[in-house]
């Protein structure tokens, strides 16, 4: 579904970037945008790596994650204003309901699809390439050439061309996700897989180098709600939450 645009606007030129820097720093005529963009960033990525190395999981953990690499991935994929002069803007809805600022589209009529933002990120499609992703200035950050694409989830991307891996907001892939034939993208870096067996597992995106799905392996799973789900294993079933851990039925 394309993405609904309002009328553009001017944004980004000294006088708005100065207002905005002076929510922040006491000087703001001494810092630019490549700064507080490359700040921004390296705070973000800071904490993300505390949390990331903390070997306890729990829902106030992945709720903390996934607003801090949401709020990472958007602002890389702002970067790309560094270095453009003044410029048109407009504002548009992200998939999670927040205002951002994107670019015009230039050129709109050589992709046959391009989705609300998430995360930073807008999914595209040409009808013979595939699939890819664009920034907020409405560049190819991933070339459209996947068969089939998930939005981004935490900082990376579901993708699929001859086998599944993903795409981080740089571009780069991972290596390929071994026995995966299908997968969806839920929330909080967590997407639910099914294997080359039959087989069904919750995954968090760390999967291309653990190898290790975060959920036990079930016959089948069915979600409940965005973060809980019932799973079968033979003739057993139980309900599950979005961290792989059994949920009392009546305790949600």
């Amino acid at each position: 579904m394309m993405a609904t645009l309002s009328k553009a606007t001017p944004f980004y030129n000294r006088d708005s970037l100065l207002k905005h820097f002076r929510q922040f720093f006491t000087n703001p005529e001494l810092v630019n945008y490549q700064d507080y963009v490359t700040g921004m960033s390296a705070q973000l990525k800071k904490k993300i790596n505390i949390l990331e190395y903390d070997a306890i999981r729990n829902v106030f953990q992945l709720e903390q994650l996934n607003d801090l690499r949401g709020r990472f991935s958007l602002v890389n994929s702002a970067t790309c204003l560094v270095g453009k002069k003044e410029g048109t803007f407009i504002r548009v809805k992200d998939a999670d309901g927040r205002d951002i600022m994107t670019r015009p589209l230039e050129n709109a009529e050589k992709y046959a699809s391009v989705e609300t933002y998430k995360q930073g990120f807008a999914k595209i499609k040409q009808d013979k390439q595939g699939y890819g992703f664009l920034n907020i200035c409405g560049e190819e950050i991933v070339k459209c050439q996947y068969t089939h694409a998930e939005n981004f989830n935490d900082g990376r991307a579901l993708v699929k061309k001859n086998h599944w891996l993903f795409v981080d907001i740089s571009g780069k892939e991972s290596e390929e996700l071994k026995e995966v034939t299908d997968a969806i993208a839920l929330t909080k870096g967590i997407s639910l897989v099914r294997f080359k067996n039959g087989k069904y597992a919750l995954i968090d995106n760390q999967f291309d180098k653990t190898q290790t799905p975060v959920s036990d392996i079930y016959d089948s799973i069915e979600p409940i709600d965005f973060e809980n789900f019932r799973v079968k294993i033979g003739t057993d079933t139980k309900v599950i939450n979005i961290e792989g851990t059994e949920v009392l039925v009546g305790s949600r």
